[in-house]
């Protein structure tokens, strides 16, 4: 029997976005997330007296700005050198972006699989054999599956890849391949890295995401971590355990306030869903967003001013957690007890401004005037804010349309209140 750890997309000190800039963030959380979700995962892979670990891609997040990130690596690899654990890597996208990692020599008990095809480490006294093939460049569209060799007869067999599989939302598709391709390899096992969410595509063979070990930004909810993997015999099916490795969780809510009579309803139902989440995240800090959605006839105190409605919410937090919870947005997408359907049917004024509201394209090219907006705040803003990842992101198409549907959320919301009030 033995075991190994799989694990993948570290992005080692990868900023936390949408949190630092923001005075009520919890800091000393935020500082070092990715560093110390690491840490977790050495002092797991100590305790467990693991055989190996695995490390599907993307351990480092881009360039550093100097050798520390290295430093810190080869600390902990060091820690695990000293219990007589050897690490398996392949490079992802991030790692071959990297120009420092490539001038890096790797600590001793680190293996980086090659980049030029796949290569075949074999553990003997295991009978583990591990079949991987690294990224030489950041953008690697063809299948690397497709040239890994066939299983090694009696070995325990295990393929590392940095993959997008058959395409996942959100994620570049990198390495693309099929599971038919990797079914078809043999393998016992195959370790896969670049989605950041747990999955398994496969459980016979077991062909599976880990996710990310630290998550950096709201579309990473959840807990985070790495699998622990149990080998009894080469022939069976090993025992998979996830375990959290993340020191600060996020959370995304959607409340409904359908049948919510009053505000103090509505914040009981808050303080319920802050209780929740930080009640599951066995200690750790709380990052959230509440999205409110619904209608509900406290559409009028809830949309009439926004920034107090979420300095409220804000305070039920820190009322239940302190410092353990932040609020890190609030979304309102309550409607009035008339329903839009009815609205748009009406022949008001109101409804006719309702109709241009949601008609209105998603496409920012297609909105009139936005580009004259944009502009004018390029100008009046400081490049940092409008140019840097964390900042105002006047620039990424997705994230533009995405607030054009919320401003129209919005307007729809307001309209329908003046209807109600009518």
């Amino acid at each position: 029997m033995f075991k190994f750890i799989h694990a993948a997309d570290i992005h080692l000190d990868s900023p936390l976005r949408g949190l630092a800039r923001y005075e009520s963030a919890p800091a000393e959380s935020i500082r070092d997330a990715c560093r110390r979700a690491f840490e977790n995962l050495v002092d797991l892979a100590i305790e467990e007296k693991v055989a190996f670990v695995l490390l599907a891609g993307d351990l480092y997040d881009g360039d550093w700005n100097d050798y520390s990130t290295g430093i810190f690596f080869s600390r902990q690899m060091g820690r695990l050198n000293d219990h007589g654990i050897r690490v398996f890597a392949v490079a992802g996208n991030h790692d071959a972006a990297n120009r420092i990692t490539k001038a890096l020599e790797n600590p001793p008990n680190v293996k980086m699989l090659s980049t030029a095809k796949p290569e075949t480490i074999k553990i003997n006294e295991l009978i583990v054999a591990i079949h991987g093939q690294s990224f030489k460049e950041q953008h690697v569209y063809d299948n690397l599956a497709r040239n890994f060799p066939a299983a090694l007869p009696g070995f325990f067999n295990i393929g590392l890849l940095h993959t997008s599989l058959d395409g996942r939302e959100g994620h570049a598709n990198y390495a693309p391949c099929s599971k038919d391709d990797l079914t078809a390899k043999g393998y016992q096992y195959w370790a896969l890295g670049h989605i950041h969410q747990q999955e398994y595509a496969s459980e016979d063979p077991f062909i599976v995401f880990p996710g990310c070990i630290q998550g950096r930004h709201i579309r990473e909810s959840g807990a985070k971590g790495c699998l622990l993997v149990t080998v009894d015999e080469i022939n069976a099916a090993p025992v998979i355990e996830m375990h959290a490795l993340d020191v600060l969780r996020w959370f995304l809510c959607a409340v409904d306030l359908t049948d919510a009579e009053d505000m103090r309803e509505v914040w009981d139902i808050t303080r319920k869903e802050i209780q929740e989440a930080v009640q599951s995240a066995d200690g750790r800090p709380v990052a959230m967003r509440i999205c409110y959605r619904g209608s509900t006839k406290m559409v009028n105190q809830i949309s009439a001013n926004p920034e107090r409605f979420a300095a409220e919410v804000r305070a039920r937090g820190a009322e239940i957690a302190g410092d353990q919870v932040w609020i890190e947005k609030v979304e309102n997408q309550v409607t009035g007890k008339r329903d839009l359907v009815t609205s748009l049917a009406d022949d008001s004024s109101l409804a006719a401004m309702l109709r241009e509201v949601v008609n209105i394209n998603n496409c920012p090219e297609e909105v009139t005037g936005l580009e004259d907006v944009l502009a004018e705040l390029r100008q009046k803003l400081p490049v940092e804010i409008y140019s840097s990842e964390t900042g105002l992101p006047l620039d990424d198409q997705e994230r533009l349309k995405s607030l054009i549907e919320e401003a129209k959320q919005m307007l729809v919301s307001k309209l329908l209140v003046e209807e109600d009030i009518k």
